[in-house]
């Protein structure tokens, strides 16, 4: 399937969605959704609004706030807050999935598991807890960042190695 047509099926979702709430599919609405849907990167609300300045400049920053809370509510995004940032916004709960986050970078990349599973939920209700949802995300070293500790390591050995000779 390609892209435009996901994006226009996205819009009809989102239109039904709003629609069911009482809610008008405002072309803001819209834009937003698309840039959060077509992005291959989890976004900031900064990151949503320096992309729809081209398109529709001037749109303010509690705008984006609360579309991207409300498309949260709705279903259509997940809110990612890590410990360490700004709030991150996820089109992946279509698809409910991990991430990892590279602590050398701060990259943040997709883990095709599921972030809570059965037993957990279970674990929680022997707590007495109930779940509503849940994230899981991994903290380590990316393949790129190892690389270039591997590299700088190596280097590091080789220079050590010209200065004992």
């Amino acid at each position: 399937m390609d892209m435009e047509l996901k994006e226009r099926r996205g819009v009809r979702d989102l239109d039904s969605l709003l629609h069911d709430r009482g809610l008008r599919n405002t072309p803001q609405r819209q834009l937003i959704y698309r840039i959060v849907a077509s992005s291959p990167q989890h976004l900031s609300a900064v990151d949503v609004q320096q992309r729809l300045e081209d398109t529709m400049p001037g749109i303010s920053l509690p705008t984006v706030y609360a579309t991207l809370d409300l498309f949260a509510e709705l279903g259509i995004v997940r809110k990612m807050a890590l410990a360490e940032g700004p709030v991150l916004y996820d089109t992946g709960q279509r698809h409910p999935h991990a991430h990892m986050v590279c602590r050398q970078c701060g990259r943040i990349f997709d883990l095709d598991i599921l972030p809570v599973n059965d037993a957990d939920v279970a674990a929680a209700a022997h707590q007495g807890f109930q779940v509503d949802s849940g994230d899981l995300v991994l903290h380590g070293l990316c393949a790129d960042c190892q690389a270039r500790e591997r590299l700088s390591a190596a280097n590091a050995v080789t220079k050590e190695q010209r200065t004992a000779a």
